[in-house]
């Protein structure tokens, strides 16, 4: 008896889950039901079966298409190329209405092509994904808004998964295809990585100075030009060589720099920061005004904050500069805690619809307002491979002297 009706349940829950696999409209309920039991500590089956329903089911919901994301993930992680292929062929079939837009869905592609590589898990599927990825760019480049971006991290990634198939010549062509698109330092530090390991020595340390030029502050850059120049020139004074390049590094950047400035309109805008004084387009006339939009959860805003108090602390006492950090916070009252525990002694404002006026789109945002009311430069994200107090006191002297 026991026995016929375990098979009984057998077959009732098999039912279920094939009413459940035809059924395309689950309800709201269920979604919930769904969402919360993905938040739960459980084994890897259950888990990935409801995420796999889950991110079928739902394609308009975003948090199912991060579901998917992360069910993808840990499919690899797990080596399990079945799962893997079903949720792949959902990223493939994508359909028009749902949430993720063409740019995610390159981005996703990449981003387990890129998993797949570095950790050597199911790499034999990589390549699928990376003929995906790239199609997907290719049919939809010239309407995307970070092509160049885009691009130079999709090629980045073929590189890596030419070389964890040791496929070296393809690998070098690809990293080359990247850096066509978006020259960045770590793109060519692993191609002078490569380059040196094939012994293309003079080739690894012209892509290695290329690093240098982007990211000067990396230690690691400079001690790898240091012992490719020693290896190509053991007679020659390495530090005069890397004094003479440093120089000649920075007078590059500092014309990159200064080329970048703009004369755009500056709208009306007035804000008061939290000691009440008022910095409006009328006030600030005839000055360099540094108006910096972040806000206290940004950790790149974190990492960028100290950096413009030190610049701050450089040009304070001067009358012909003005500056104001204006958080975008949606709960006010964690701006002056924040500010009180970094020690931050600038001025600080709540941006309000005064960031919308500026057009802000991500943060930190940094907009340079010169003496003639125009915005100069506008400067977004912050990357710490470059020396900010060092480029933001070209950009101020420049406008100064102008």
């Amino acid at each position: 008896m026991k026995r016929n009706l375990s098979g009984l349940l057998l077959l009732i829950m098999a039912l279920i889950l094939s009413f459940c696999e035809q059924k395309q409209e689950i309800s709201p309920e269920r979604f919930k039901v769904l969402a919360d039991t993905l938040t739960k500590d459980m084994d890897y089956e259950p888990w990935m079966d409801f995420a796999m329903e889950m991110s079928q089911n739902y394609p308009e919901e975003y948090t199912a298409a991060k579901i998917m994301l992360q069910a993808t993930e840990r499919a690899i992680h797990e080596q399990d190329a079945q799962r893997f292929e079903t949720l792949f062929n959902q990223l493939k079939n994508y359909p028009e209405n749902g949430t993720l837009e063409i740019t995610d869905q390159i981005a996703f592609g990449n981003r387990i092509a890129w998993l797949m590589s570095e950790q050597t898990l199911l790499i034999d599927k990589a390549p699928q994904v990376m003929a995906f990825t790239l199609q997907k760019f290719k049919d939809n480049e010239t309407s995307l808004q970070w092509r160049d971006e885009l691009g130079a991290m999709i090629y980045d990634t073929q590189a890596n998964v030419y070389q964890a198939q040791n496929k070296i010549d393809q690998a070098l062509e690809a990293y080359g295809t990247a850096i066509d698109y978006y020259e960045q330092p770590e793109t060519l530090l692993r191609r002078g990585t490569l380059l040196e390991q094939k012994g293309a020595l003079q080739a690894a340390l012209d892509d290695y100075i290329s690093a240098l030029g982007h990211a000067p502050a990396q230690a690691m850059i400079t001690s790898r030009v240091k012992a490719i120049y020693t290896q190509l020139n053991p007679t020659k004074d390495v530090d005069s060589f890397m004094a003479d390049l440093q120089q000649s590094l920075q007078e590059t950047r500092k014309e990159e720099v200064l080329a970048e400035a703009s004369f755009n309109d500056t709208p009306e805008f007035e804000l008061t920061d939290l000691n009440g004084q008022v910095l409006n387009n009328t006030n600030l006339l005839g000055k360099v005004v540094f108006v910096d939009f972040w806000a206290t959860w940004c950790n790149p805003c974190r990492r960028e904050l100290p950096e413009f108090q030190t610049f701050y602390n450089k040009y304070k006492d001067n009358p012909r500069v003005a500056f104001i950090a204006a958080s975008t916070d949606s709960e006010p009252a964690k701006v002056q805690p924040f500010v009180e525990q970094m020690g931050f002694s600038f001025p600080i404002a709540l941006a309000g619809e005064v960031a919308t006026k500026f057009g802000v789109e991500g943060i930190p945002s940094l907009f340079i307002i010169g003496p003639s009311g125009k915005i100069r430069y506008k400067i977004v994200g912050f990357d710490p491979d470059k020396d900010f107090v060092m480029e933001m006191s070209w950009r101020l002297e420049s406008l100064l002297d102008s």
